[in-house]
């Protein structure tokens, strides 16, 4: 196994992701991001906390050679699964806390997923607005709380039950932002005033209950503290609430919504 970088992730990690969670989760978000931005041809995109390029590569086929696009990302690990997968966009590692281009320098920010892992989100935002041209367009998008993502709520659950609650509360951790209200005052403290949020609905698609549970912790921060019998304890609990859960091939499908904010740059 390779040495984890700054986010603790390994290049296997990061292929990991690209491997399980694209497709199952991320692969349906970059159109509706892309409509929200109005990116087109010869826009200056910066995708902050690109992850594996799921939207940066997509970005790339709307803004020509007149355009350019950027992916900027902690994890090191992440940025070497991009790479390889867009060679048409820029790569840089680098903190949202402090980003590393001039004021003014992009056309579209957009940021899908990322925020609620932030620190200080209102300084992230901040920055975001800092590198926009006037009248350039700021997106980000947040997963919904546990109340509109009840799967996941269900997930949390059984993880307090067979664990603990410190590991709970790390499973509820992307879903800590999901409230409009919340998202709205971290953009006012921010000093972006216009912002307006939206709800949209989506999915996750998983081979089945196991693969779920196992992916969702095997590819996160409890990978070394749950054990098997652990995750399949946590399968029986799903199961026991959910009886219903698969279809005839075991794959499972339930909603897992987001919010999208948008704003434009005065």
């Amino acid at each position: 196994m390779s040495t984890p970088d700054e986010m603790g992730l390994t290049p296997e990690a990061a292929e990991g992701y690209e491997q399980f969670f694209v497709p199952a989760i991320f692969d349906q978000w970059p159109p509706i991001m892309i409509s929200a931005t109005g990116v087109g041809i010869g826009d200056d995109v910066l995708d902050v906390g690109c992850g594996t390029g799921v939207l940066t590569r997509e970005i790339v086929k709307h803004v020509g050679e007149a355009g350019s696009v950027t992916g900027i990302d902690l994890s090191e690990s992440m940025l070497g699964v991009a790479r390889n997968n867009c060679p048409g966009a820029k790569f840089k590692q680098g903190n949202v806390a402090e980003l590393a281009f001039d004021d003014e320098g992009f056309d579209v920010v957009v940021s899908s997923f990322m925020l609620m892992f932030v620190p200080d989100p209102e300084k992230a935002i901040s920055e975001m607005r800092r590198v926009l041209r006037p009248g350039g367009r700021l997106v980000v998008s947040v997963w919904q709380g546990l109340d509109n993502n009840i799967v996941y709520r269900a997930l949390v659950e059984a993880t307090r039950e067979v664990t603990d609650d410190a590991s709970a509360d790390s499973m509820a951790w992307p879903f800590t932002m999901g409230e409009a209200g919340r998202l709205a005052n971290i953009f006012e403290s921010a000093g972006v005033e216009n912002a307006t949020i939206s709800e949209h609905d989506g999915t996750a698609d998983f081979p089945s209950v196991e693969d779920f549970v196992a992916t969702e912790i095997q590819a996160w921060l409890l990978a070394d503290s749950v054990d098997e019998n652990q995750i399949d304890a946590m399968v029986k609990l799903l199961r026991a609430k959910y009886p219903d859960f698969g279809g005839r091939d075991g794959a499972i499908t339930f909603p897992l919504n987001a919010l999208i904010s948008k704003a434009i740059a005065s």
